[in-house]
């Protein structure tokens, strides 16, 4: 082999060592992904770039109030809800923070002067009994766990009615007692009052109503009286939730047949024809609710003010357009909120620009009574007064 030709060789050989080491010395590109619309070749290895994900702080759910008491004894007129105002900033938390005392029966069931008290329970505050007041049980906390400190047997003679309610009852005994909001085909089926005795137009209590098509299955001949008030519309889809209904007053009955006889046992409004007769129904009303957010994140409209015209407050009643369709229940939290305004920036050169407000929270509610389209809620808590054009959500 010719000399020269050697040397070319040997140069070009040294040439292609030299960009190789050079190859390896240099900064490896940065990860990236490579897409192909067919599998890669074999030689090429695809490489998935690598994003820091920022770590977030876990929000604690159940927050405490910053300066709760160590102990809190029950007072005359308290209401569960009042009672965790003093632990929690949230209070319908109250069934999770709760902790069973073994030597306490019954720890939902509180009384006036019953202390209770925050306690450790593996490093997690909860609320206990610590003394079921007068000289019944005492517990008291310790490194290893709760010690007995006193127990005294003692029988509590008081009706349950003596007991410390979740919410405050006598605000929405009406709303349980009575059926308020009545579909249209209820409203289609329902007796009603034909006529009374020397045919009078406004009747009132003691006067003897003649009713038709009564329904007499329910066997204690006790009925209440109502007037359908007034149509309640969605007011995003217009349909028609029912109708409020009016309490009129109750009856009770003297003859069957259709029509059938009744006579008026309390009136708190004049008896009209036409008024609707329903059986009393003498299921004992629930009286104690556990307060929970829905079950799904639901959003709604307050379609009515119970017994307000323009705008109401606390431990006042509200209707919402959700329903036992949307998963609503008894005892369960909604907050209202209010749609922020639009209002005009005068720093800005344009005179039509308008800035959008935040909506901001103005109260708490419960539901009292569910229905299929609609519910009613109790307002628990009111930083400024409820209107008809506030809305509700999952809190």
């Amino acid at each position: 082999m010719p000399a020269d030709h050697n040397r070319q060789l040997l140069k070009g050989l040294i040439l292609l060592s030299g960009m190789a080491l050079i190859a390896s010395c240099a900064e490896p590109p940065p990860p990236y992904s490579v897409v192909y619309d067919e599998a890669p070749p074999p030689d090429v290895v695809t490489v998935e770039a690598q994003i820091p994900v920022a770590e977030t702080e876990t929000v604690e759910t159940i927050v405490y109030e910053p300066e709760f008491p160590e102990t809190y004894i029950v007072q005359e007129g308290d209401t569960l809800w009042d009672i965790s105002t003093v632990f929690l900033r949230d209070p319908w938390f109250w069934p999770e923070i709760w902790f069973k005392n073994p030597q306490v029966e019954d720890p939902h069931l509180i009384y006036p002067g019953d202390t209770l008290a925050i306690i450790y329970i593996g490093g997690e505050r909860r609320v206990q009994i610590l003394n079921r007041g007068e000289d019944g049980s005492v517990v008291s906390q310790t490194s290893q766990g709760l010690r007995i400190v006193k127990v005294n047997p003692r029988v509590r003679s008081q009706p349950i009615d003596a007991t410390i309610a979740s919410i405050p009852i006598d605000a929405l005994r009406h709303l349980l007692e009575r059926p308020i909001v009545i579909d249209l085909d209820t409203l289609r089926k329902s007796a009603y009052v034909l006529s009374s005795l020397d045919d009078h137009l406004i009747n009132s209590i003691n006067d003897k109503l003649y009713v038709r098509k009564l329904d007499m299955s329910n066997g204690n001949g006790r009925y209440q009286i109502y007037r359908p008030d007034r149509p309640l519309f969605d007011p995003i889809t217009d349909e028609l939730l029912g109708y409020q209904a009016l309490y009129v007053g109750e009856s009770k009955l003297l003859l069957r047949g259709d029509p059938a006889s009744i006579r008026v046992t309390n009136s708190e409004r004049e008896i009209l024809r036409d008024d609707r007769v329903m059986p009393m129904d003498n299921t004992n009303f629930e009286r104690d609710f556990i307060p929970r957010p829905p079950e799904t994140d639901v959003s709604g409209e307050i379609v009515a003010l119970l017994d307000a015209i323009s705008q109401t407050g606390i431990y006042q009643t509200i209707a919402i357009n959700l329903g036992q369709r949307d998963g609503l229940e008894s005892g369960n939290i909604l907050r209202i909120r209010r749609t922020g305004n639009d209002i005009p920036d005068p720093a800005e050169e344009d005179p039509r620009f308008r800035v959008k407000l935040p909506d901001e929270q103005v109260g708490m509610a419960m539901v009292i009574r569910s229905f299929e389209k609609m519910s009613y809620a109790l307002i628990m808590e009111a930083d400024f007064p409820v209107t008809a054009n506030d809305y509700v959500e999952s809190p």
